[in-house]
């Protein structure tokens, strides 16, 4: 009895115990025998996925959600696996959208257009698609906004397995498709690790008149490339110190309306929303100040004549 109680846990959504791989099978409809797993996506690591769910039935366990887990475990000879139990299954196509992307059975490209629709059909956003399918808000930004920013043709390099998902993430923050195109070449080629690519980016953001092959050396050797970006940083210091109070509003002011053309993943828009209302205190508080202090010096004034 003391040996049940310890691998046998009740929670709010099913209970959580360790089945023998023998006695699982994979439920008939499931996405495994519809779509063959792309090859390149095979070895991907889903530290988010979580425990397979399953179904007892007459001769076992059905299993609805975690091949991925059950395969790699079967793979690996283990005799055992921890499984979330269920006595029902509820919205089977979240649950399948899931295995799809975590199974990797279907191209990058495919699984972002496959969360557009799903959550247009569904009209929810990307954090109730998160909480449906366990798959984190920001992957599912980064796929769907690959759709709009990468180019046609590296979207095409990263199915083929070409180019990897963080290469292509990093690469879509280049507005540029031809620039994108030309960035990614040494990846592709494979001349150039993607554990440069996140600096390599970075840098040509700060350094948009930087050559790409300046900015590589930079990354991969060392070299400096910021002596002309520190001097005219010096310059534009300089100039904003001669700015006047006014100015400088009109500046931020012009930074802040930047804002509503940025698109804003929604995992970062409580942030955002929650900065831009301190914001919006110190705005007015300054305003109740100058306003203040105005009524304050015309009564001094009034009283003086």
């Amino acid at each position: 009895m003391e040996s049940r109680k310890l691998r046998y846990k009740k929670n709010k959504s099913g209970a959580i115990m360790k089945i023998e791989i023998n006695e699982i099978k994979i439920q008939p409809n499931h996405p495994i025998f519809k779509y063959e797993p792309v090859k390149s996506l095979m070895n991907k690591r889903n530290s988010s996925q979580q425990k397979p769910v399953l179904i007892k039935d007459n001769e076992g366990y059905l299993l609805y959600s975690g091949e991925k887990i059950y395969r790699n475990s079967k793979s690996k000879n283990k005799s055992k696996i921890e499984c979330n139990i269920k006595e029902v299954i509820e919205d089977i196509e979240s649950i399948n959208l899931s295995e799809i992307y975590f199974s990797g059975l279907k191209s990058p490209s495919e699984i972002a257009k496959d969360f557009i629709k799903f959550r247009n059909a569904n009209n929810i956003s990307q954090q109730e698609l998160s909480r449906r399918t366990g798959i984190t808000p920001g992957t599912i930004h980064h796929y769907e906004s690959l759709i709009k920013k990468l180019s046609p043709k590296l979207l095409g390099s990263l199915d083929e397995g070409k180019l990897t998902f963080k290469e292509a993430r990093c690469i879509a923050d280049i507005d540029d498709f031809e620039k994108q195109i030309e960035i990614a070449k040494p990846f592709i080629s494979g001349d150039i690790s993607s554990v440069y690519v996140e600096k390599i980016i970075g840098k040509i953001k700060k350094n948009p008149k930087a050559s790409l092959e300046k900015i590589i050396n930079s990354v991969i050797n060392g070299k400096d490339i910021a002596s002309t970006k520190k001097h005219e940083e010096v310059i534009f210091k300089e100039e904003e110190k001669n700015l006047s109070i006014e100015e400088k509003i009109l500046h931020f002011a012009i930074e802040l309306d930047s804002v509503k053309k940025d698109e804003i993943p929604e995992y970062r828009r409580l942030r955002v929303i929650s900065t831009l209302k301190i914001l919006d205190s110190k705005i007015k508080s300054t305003l109740n100040h100058m306003n203040s202090t105005f009524a304050e010096n015309t009564k001094v004034l009034s009283n003086s004549k």
